[in-house]
């Protein structure tokens, strides 16, 4: 079960102007506690500023921001950044300081104990996957993934109800991104933080986001799960946006055991047949058939057959709905 429960946070006509300029133009969505949204669009349009006004390293000119029915305008800034969590691209861990102290930040902060702090130092180095030897290492004697992983831990350490996270793996290579991405999704399954996370990866936003919100020019042009997006793109700059290969998309969100399998395919025809897992996703269960060159999956639970699944039945999944 998750040790933290998040916080809800509410955009009410938000709005950023510098002078003449608007960078956010009266932004209004929710995202529900425990859920990662993300603010995906083009460079410009608004994505960080909206962000950093959450914990007001940014102020807005106009609007509220709520954090479980609380505006965040009125109260103490310095406060309120402790109590959020915070993650950028090149991690700002302080380079004087040790693995353990970089963790150990808000919550010397915010005053716990000293055996709580390491308590909770050990906890978060298991859970990012470090060996307790990082510890005693400064960040310069780290991996880009490696002090990724540490900048993750030191914004969970103080058990945040919202953490915010600004193209935190947009420096490391598409290796080490995947897999940093992986376990973000479980750190964050298993610690139930609320989450607004800014990419610039459409890809990225449809892995990772429960609900995605697209921007342009300082507005939001469409706020929807990854599927619905997909699915039903709000005008034609989201379906370009998304691209044109948005049915693929769609298909690493399904899984084959919510596929239309046909349980009473002979399964005698499927010698040499890809076996296919429940929990695999269409897009994998498609790369493994065509790289087996057959037209059909054998759809196996452990030692017991479920049945066929056939390119057809892919295809049919990948005919989504075009805007007008």
């Amino acid at each position: 079960m998750a040790e933290t429960r998040g916080a809800t946070v509410e955009f009410r006509s938000v709005t950023k102007r510098y002078g003449d300029t608007v960078a956010v133009d009266g932004l209004s969505f929710a995202v529900p506690a425990g859920r990662i949204c993300v603010l995906v669009g083009p460079s410009g349009c608004g994505k960080t500023t909206s962000l950093r006004m959450v914990n007001r390293l940014i102020e807005p000119t106009s609007g509220e921001i709520l954090i479980d029915g609380e505006n965040v305008l009125q109260g103490d800034p310095t406060e309120l950044r402790r109590r959020i969590g915070y993650v950028i691209q090149q991690t700002g861990l302080f380079p004087h300081q040790t693995v353990a102290d970089n963790i150990a930040t808000v919550p010397r902060l915010l005053g716990w104990p000293k055996e709580r702090i390491g308590a909770r130092v050990d906890e978060l180095l298991t859970l990012i996957g470090l060996d307790v030897r990082m510890l005693r290492r400064y960040p310069a004697q780290l991996s880009g993934g490696e002090r990724q992983r540490v900048g993750v831990a030191r914004a969970m350490a103080a058990r945040p109800p919202v953490m915010l996270m600004d193209e935190p793996f947009a420096a490391v290579d598409p290796i080490v991104r995947e897999r940093l991405q992986n376990e973000f999704l479980r750190l964050q399954r298993d610690q139930g933080i609320t989450v607004i996370f800014v990419t610039h990866d459409i890809d990225e936003a449809i892995k990772l986001g429960d609900r995605v919100a697209i921007m342009r020019a300082g507005k939001l042009v469409q706020y929807a799960p990854p599927g619905e997006l997909l699915a039903h793109p709000a005008d034609d700059f989201v379906a370009r946006f998304v691209g044109s290969d948005r049915g693929l998309k769609r298909l690493s969100l399904l899984t084959v055991g919510g596929a239309d399998i046909d349980p009473n395919f002979d399964r005698s025809r499927l010698d040499g047949a890809p076996v296919l897992s429940p929990s695999m996703t269409l897009r994998d269960a498609l790369a493994a058939m065509l790289a087996s060159e057959s037209q059909t999956g054998k759809v196996m639970d452990g030692d017991r057959y479920l049945g066929a699944l056939t390119l057809a039945k892919i295809g049919a999944m990948l005919r989504v709905e075009t805007p007008a």
